[in-house]
């Protein structure tokens, strides 16, 4: 976990600092903020994953370990020939569109992906 945290460091770090180069170069507020906010969250997010694994050792932060070591763990399940993140993908597509045509599409769009979501995790449950 110590890359991660060391690239939302960074990655936030490179949101704040274009936000202030980019302040100086236009002067537009809207993008300044959005860019600088944008390094904020991503520190946030650095700061929340360092907290929950601190004192924990993680196989990728051992120096000696290897991808062998950790072969044939069980993650999870997930399905390899799912519709369902399709669908998902869908429902964002049509609720994007509904910002620019209608409130009706961005209903639409919204059910897709809800209904798409409820279908997804109840596969996965397997």
């Amino acid at each position: 976990m110590k890359t991660s945290i060391r690239f939302f460091g960074f990655a936030g770090l490179f949101g704040i600092a274009i936000g202030i180069v980019y302040w100086f170069i236009t002067y537009e507020p809207f993008g300044t903020v959005l860019l600088i906010l944008m390094g904020v969250a991503t520190l946030i997010m650095g700061y929340v994953v360092w907290r929950r694994t601190s004192g924990k050792q993680f196989p990728e932060d051992a120096e000696t370990i290897s991808y062998a070591d950790d072969a044939g763990d069980e993650i999870g399940h997930f399905s390899a020939g799912s519709l369902w993140p399709l669908m998902m993908a869908i429902g964002v597509v049509v609720g994007v569109e509904g910002l620019i045509y209608g409130i009706w599409l961005l209903v639409a769009g919204l059910l897709l992906f809800a209904w798409a979501t409820v279908g997804l995790m109840q596969e996965s449950r397997g």
